[in-house]
């Protein structure tokens, strides 16, 4: 069943430590391609939105970051499949979670038709994903497939379940991508109700000033630069999304707006443009 936890504080000190040091031990040095979110993140998420036993769901498990937290943590894991580039990377993270020591049940699902689905006790707790992209992802695809995910697995979640989605800000051809705006139209569009929205630092608190890592050649990066080509600073934050299936709404349901599946979707997503400069 859904936890009824006290409203989270909205931001959240994540970043003490840095990707390497979060990783080592626990996930493979090719985790760190993954920029959807950090362990501390997927952990803090887990700790607020579930407790142990309860059962969350990846459909886009990328290199498997959130499943292997998961099952650390005593929770259940399900997965869809992954990108083929990430195979390797997910199959070995989890073998490590497994060989650190006890763990929770994980099931690994071919598709989302796959027979073993219901076959699955209970329904799913939490659904925790993130959104992946790169300077030269195409924004419309990239929430398409986001849209598909959350269509396929909405329906899983218990009524008054929670839903959450991080994601990096997004700097394209100089501007930000209104990211976490084009999220909430995906979400909206499988029925899901919104419930927070937080901020995951991603770089250490320091006094009363959050203290962004610096990283080298910068310039060269075209993510790492504004619509003048001038070096902008590196993001020290994650967004999470929150969302909530509605408890009054025992099966999946849609907003009539978006009744046109995901052709709907798509005529919905391609008139949103990047946010600004930044």
């Amino acid at each position: 069943m859904p936890r009824s936890a006290p409203r989270p504080v909205s931001v959240w000190d994540t970043g003490q430590h840095g990707p390497r040091r979060q990783l080592d031990g626990r996930h493979v040095g090719a985790t760190r391609a993954d920029t959807a979110l950090t362990p501390a993140v997927a952990r803090h998420i887990l700790d607020t939105y579930t407790g142990p036993g309860d059962t969350v769901c990846d459909p886009l498990p990328g290199p498997g970051l959130v499943l292997a937290e998961a099952i650390r943590a005593g929770r259940n894991a399900i997965g869809l499949p992954t990108e083929t580039r990430w195979d390797s990377p997910l199959e070995a993270n989890l073998d490590m979670a497994r060989l650190a020591g006890p763990v929770g049940a994980l099931t690994l699902l071919d598709s989302v038709d796959d027979p073993r689905a219901a076959q699955l006790p209970g329904a799913v707790d939490l659904v925790l994903t993130g959104v992946r992209h790169t300077p030269a992802d195409d924004p419309t695809r990239v929430l398409v497939r986001l849209y598909d995910a959350l269509d396929a697995v909405a329906d899983w979640v218990w009524p008054g379940g929670h839903v959450v989605i991080t994601c990096r800000p997004w700097r394209r051809r100089g501007l930000l991508v209104d990211l976490p705006g084009q999220i909430h139209d995906a979400a909206d569009a499988v029925g899901l109700v919104p419930a927070d929205h937080c901020i995951a630092l991603t770089a250490p608190v320091r006094g009363q000033h959050v203290r962004p890592r610096v990283i080298t050649r910068a310039q060269e990066l075209p993510e790492f630069a504004d619509l003048h080509g001038r070096t902008a600073a590196r993001p020290a934050h994650i967004d999470v999304l929150v969302f909530r299936l509605p408890p009054d709404c025992p099966e999946f349901r849609r907003t009539e707006g978006f009744s046109g599946g995901t052709h709907g979707f798509i005529r919905a997503v391609v008139q949103c443009g990047p946010a600004g400069s930044g």
